[in-house]
């Protein structure tokens, strides 16, 4: 906007460096250019005219229907600029009330809507002769190359002295109903491999559940076959423990028998040493005896009778009681022969 400064009758417009000012008066261009200043009369003859001479973005907000009629939105932004201000001025109303320094109409508007028409034909060229899956698998690059061919090759911006910097479009939409059908068989598929891999993590831990139980099994298994061969063991142990034991038994009892074998046997063979020894005492005995009563046969043979009835008599009358002794007449008469010479025979011989 340009700015003005009333000074009685006359007046003092200044533009800014990003806007073209030129001032007509009686209908002839007097002066022009960016940023400049210039004097003129409240109440003369004198048309204000500025233009934006920077570059201006606009917004983009278009849709058109495809070959199956369906409804597609563009977005994007289009930058334009004044190459030719005074042409462009002649050519759309960019005058200023030289009071207020404010547009009197609203050209910038005007170019824009220009540049939408345009943009919007060349979008629905493109998407008309498509359809909705064409359009969305090509994608906005397809669309951008196409609307600026068709800019290129059109003249009605730089008729009015336009220059179309550039146009960026940055999205490509089809209308909510179509996006959510669209949506819905990926949201399908991607659901689909969700319960996959929901699943199959399920079917993972229901497996490893699975063979941690195994597992837990096998080594219950091992836990029982190791206690069962402790069992095993320690019963073998008894048993064997049981066995050292009989045999220590049987070999006490054994040793006890053999000892009393070897008692017996000893004694036994004591007892026949002993009897034999008996045996041969009563045999010397005997013998000594049988020599003695020899001996003494064989000196009672050379004594007289009456020694001899005399020493039967001293040993038979040497025993505890006898009781009836018959001596016979010839024993008498040899008696008292021989009492009779023993008393005759010298006392001294």
């Amino acid at each position: 906007m340009a700015t003005i400064r009333r000074f009685g009758p006359y007046a003092l417009v200044r533009a800014e460096a990003s806007a073209f000012l030129a001032v007509h008066r009686g209908g002839t261009l007097v002066q022009s250019g960016r940023g400049i200043a210039a004097w003129y009369a409240t109440r003369g003859a004198t048309s204000l005219v500025e233009v934006p001479a920077d570059d201006r973005d606009h917004v983009i907000a278009l849709s058109a229907a495809t070959r199956d009629f369906q409804q597609v939105s563009v977005q994007g932004i289009a930058t334009w600029r004044a190459a030719e201000p005074l042409l462009l001025a002649d050519r759309i109303d960019f005058s200023i009330d030289p009071m207020t320094g404010l547009h009197n109409a609203e050209p910038v508007a005007q170019v824009e809507s220009l540049i939408d028409g345009l943009l919007r034909v060349a979008v629905e060229r493109f998407v008309a002769a498509r359809d909705i899956a064409a359009v969305l698998a090509e994608g906005v690059g397809a669309l951008h190359d196409a609307v600026a061919q068709d800019l290129v090759q059109t003249t009605r911006l730089a008729a009015i002295g336009v220059e179309l910097a550039g146009v960026r479009l940055a999205n490509l939409t089809p209308s909510p109903e179509l996006v959510r059908a669209l949506r819905q068989p990926t949201i399908e598929r991607l659901q689909q491999g969700a319960d996959e891999a929901t699943f199959a993590r399920r079917a993972a831990a229901v497996e490893k559940e699975a063979a941690i139980a195994q597992n837990e099994t096998r080594a219950r298994i091992r836990l029982e076959e190791e206690r069962a061969a402790l069992i095993a063991r320690e019963r073998d142990n008894e048993r064997a423990r049981a066995e050292a034991a009989a045999e220590a038994s049987r070999i006490a009892a054994t040793s006890a028998a053999d000892t009393q074998e070897i008692a017996a046997a000893a004694a036994a063979r004591a007892r026949a040493i002993e009897a034999a020894a008996e045996a041969d005492a009563t045999r010397a005995l005997d013998e000594a005896r049988l020599v003695g009563e020899r001996a003494r046969a064989e000196i009672a043979a050379g004594m007289p009778e009456v020694v001899v009835i005399a020493e039967a008599l001293r040993h038979g009358l040497g025993a505890a009681r006898i009781g009836t002794l018959n001596l016979g007449p010839d024993l008498v008469a040899q008696l008292g022969g021989a009492l009779a010479g023993a008393m005759a025979a010298p006392r001294g011989s």
